[in-house]
């Protein structure tokens, strides 16, 4: 019996010190803004306006604040101005032009993790839409 104690509070152990390391990682740093509203244009050339709530892959989410470029960068989501010619690639990494608010430019590929938009939707749901879907985002 004391041993199964032993191993529950070892794991509790574990799970508190993975948690508190986790805490400390940018991925969700609040010194960066989340749920951005943008003005976005579909590869069909129609617009909608969004409220960005982060990026992941299709099946999660994985950052409010940030996305990773191919070269191991963070691309903090407040800090663009727009994104546009942005790559039409089914899978894979997205290759797009990045201008940020600071008037910089950069040709950025995104992460095949952090291809995909968490925005809001109706009633505030999230709804997902892929980058590889749209032409050009102007971020207010």
């Amino acid at each position: 019996m004391r041993s199964v104690a032993s191993r529950i509070a070892a794991i509790a152990v574990v799970c508190l010190i993975g948690a508190t390391s986790l805490a400390g990682t940018p991925h969700n740093d609040p010194r960066h803004r989340s749920s951005l509203r943008a003005r976005v244009t579909m590869v069909d050339g129609s617009t909608r306006n969004i409220t960005l709530h982060g990026v992941g892959c299709a099946e999660n989410i994985c950052s409010r604040v940030r996305a990773k470029d191919t070269a191991s960068d963070d691309v903090w989501l407040d800090g663009l101005a727009s994104v546009r010619n942005i790559s039409h690639k089914i899978t894979g990494p997205v290759t797009a032009d990045f201008t940020f608010k600071d008037g910089i430019e950069r040709h950025v590929s995104i992460v095949e993790p952090n291809r995909v938009l968490y925005i809001e939707g109706r009633f505030g749901l999230t709804h997902k839409l892929d980058l590889g879907r749209l032409t050009r985002i102007e971020f207010e």
